[in-house]
């Protein structure tokens, strides 16, 4: 957000007490006033005594705060909770908390997890870093970073401290640490922000494990097999439905059994319309048989064959639009198709929802749950696209009863569910209508819920998101860190990569590749560079599937994967050194 003047600081705080508490070898001591006196390990003290470290707000506001020392891996972090209390007025309101915990050395150094992939070094009094999410901050300049956390180290010791926040909200890594509730979103009655510091000696990748440990403690990392997958595939109904078994025939073919469970077959396509899904809100049931591809041959959509070729991969042939028909599809022709690849022994992904997109064509269209017009358009489309509202509170309740019905019907049987396009509600959106706040945030608590919900069901079933972070800029809010990995819609476009790194940093970041052959540089330079897995699909754009490959084209493919499936998908980050940027020590080119 831009920088405004605010009102003077006002403490307003209610404590909760003097205390002491000992974790994991560190001793901290709080006054009654909430004021931290000590933190300390044998003769290391950390605390800055001219430092207050008790939470100022910008404005009429009560604020409460709790500080309290619990244990994590390797060490001990302290946990700071910040309340808003009902908030009176309508203004920005900015809170603050002081840092008064750092490395007792000048020279201190930073880690920062930019948000184009970089592991940064910059030393302690550089500029601010700031993770965007909902709400803002009154930083002029900063880096962006992928994930709320910065890590303070010294070459003088092995201890690192490493802040990190809650990922729902706006945070500036600056000092004081600080964010912004905006001026033009009602106040909840209470708000909660959570800042941790953590104490370890586990260097950059423990300081990311306290991350996950803390400010995401209660999202679970995704199935150990992810990391496995070599090759996947998005068959979006290709062939009107036939291709998804001439494919599996191919792959049956070319590789032995042994590979099999390292390829990932994902089934688009084989809903009614997109933002219904087959399912009935009203009797929170889905259909036991329905339409797929209802709206190939309407209009509408045949005009979109009429679009000049623009060499883009995401092109789509005039002849695969053409040929497209409506194809009658039942629970027991969906379980058929799951099965004859389970039974070849592939993993198999169900496509979950393409994001919040929705269409004003059906009977139950509520204009109250637009969040903005536009949007996929294609043969499970009618009328026009919109974005659903997440603020309004049938829109998650609709997605929680479609999942609980999907799992009961598929959930022993598929490996996971993606949802594809979650980019689509943006950090900075707000609602629309009688249904304002941050819908960022209200979208993020929904991924959690249904990632948590898959988990419950069976711990080995995965909930993917899609969210483009690299492609589209100004999509800035990374869904992936309430999920367990990206399967993103992306293309494999090259410069897509480094923005996925670090909200996928313990979880796995796949692409689909709508052009596989004419776009299978793309595909390359991902798998060899980044390791992520090799990239096929059908039914769209360029609409061939291994099954449609030439011999010479297919062996690119496969040659491709045999290289990729002897290593394991295990993320970390860019490097950069005097200009040259590296993964793993493989040149990276496109940033």
């Amino acid at each position: 957000m831009q920088r405004r003047e605010f009102l003077a600081m006002a403490p307003a705080i209610q404590a909760r007490g003097g205390k002491t508490v000992i974790r994991a070898g560190w001793r901290l001591e709080v006054d009654p006033s909430g004021r931290i006196v000590s933190l300390r390990s044998g003769r290391t003290e950390l605390v800055d005594p001219r430092v207050d470290n008790r939470p100022r707000a910008g404005g009429p506001a009560a604020l409460g705060y709790d500080v309290d020392l619990v244990a994590i891996r390797g060490g001990a972090a302290l946990k700071q909770t910040v309340a808003l209390k009902a908030a009176a007025g309508s203004e920005a309101l900015r809170v603050e908390l002081p840092r008064c915990v750092r490395l007792p050395f000048d020279s201190r150094k930073r880690f920062l997890p930019m948000k184009n992939g970089i592991g940064k070094r910059v030393s302690a009094g550089e500029e601010a870093g700031v993770f965007e999410f909902a709400g803002g901050h009154t930083a002029a300049r900063f880096f962006s970073l992928a994930i709320p956390m910065v890590d303070e180290y010294c070459d003088r010791t092995r201890l690192h401290i490493t802040w990190t926040a809650d990922p729902a909200f706006t945070t500036c890594f600056a000092d004081p640490i600080h964010w912004v509730y905006t001026a033009s979103v009602p106040r909840a009655a209470h708000e909660e922000r959570t800042i941790y510091t953590c104490l370890h000696q586990g260097g950059f990748e423990g300081a990311i494990q306290a991350f996950y440990e803390t400010a995401l403690g209660d999202i679970r990392e995704g199935p150990g097999w992810l990391h496995d997958v070599a090759m996947v595939d998005y068959d979006f109904l290709s062939k009107n439905g036939r291709g998804w078994f001439a494919d599996i025939d191919t792959l049956e073919r070319a590789l032995p059994p042994a590979d099999r469970g390292k390829v990932l077959l994902a089934l688009h396509g084989w809903y009614d319309f997109c933002g219904r899904y087959t399912f009935d809100f009203r009797t929170r049931s889905l259909d036991r048989s329905w339409t797929a591809f209802p709206s190939a041959r309407e209009p509408e959509f045949q005009k979109l064959a009429e679009r000049p070729d623009t060499g883009s991969p995401y092109y789509w042939a005039p002849s695969s639009i053409r040929a497209l028909r409506p194809v009658p599809m039942s629970i027991e022709d969906l379980r058929a198709r799951i099965r004859y690849a389970k039974a070849r022994g592939f993993r198999v992904a169900l496509y979950f929802a393409d994001g919040l997109n929705a269409c004003d064509g059906l009977p139950d269209f509520d204009a109250e749950k637009v969040l903005r017009w536009g949007g996929w358009t294609g043969p499970e489309t009618r009328g026009r696209s919109y974005t659903l509202n997440p603020l309004h509170p049938e829109v998650p309740a609709f997605f929680k009863g479609y999942l609980q019905a999907l799992l009961a019907e598929y959930g022993k049987e598929v490996d996971a569910l993606v949802w594809d396009e979650t980019f689509h509600v943006q950090a900075e959106d707000l609602g629309a209508g009688r249904y304002r706040g941050y819908a960022a945030r209200a979208m993020r608590h929904l991924v959690r819920e249904l990632a948590a919900m898959a988990g419950a069901w069976r711990p080995g079933l995965a909930f993917l998101v899609s969210d483009d972070v690299g492609v589209a800029p100004r999509y800035k809010a990374p869904y992936a860190l309430a999920a367990h990995g990206t399967y993103q819609d992306s293309s494999c476009i090259e410069r897509g990569w480094p923005y996925g790194l670090f909200p996928n940093f313990r979880n796995t970041l796949w692409s689909c590749n709508w052009a596989p052959v004419k776009a299978f540089e793309r595909t390359r330079y991902a798998a060899e560079t980044f390791d992520v897995p090799v990239a096929i699909s059908n039914g769209y754009a360029e609409d061939r599937g291994v099954s449609d490959m030439t011999p010479r084209q297919l062996r690119g493919i496969l040659d491709l994967f045999q290289r990729r499936k002897q290593r394991r998908m295990e993320i970390t980050w860019i490097e950069e050194q005097e200009g040259r940027l590296t993964y793993r020590n493989r040149p990276v080119t496109h940033i």
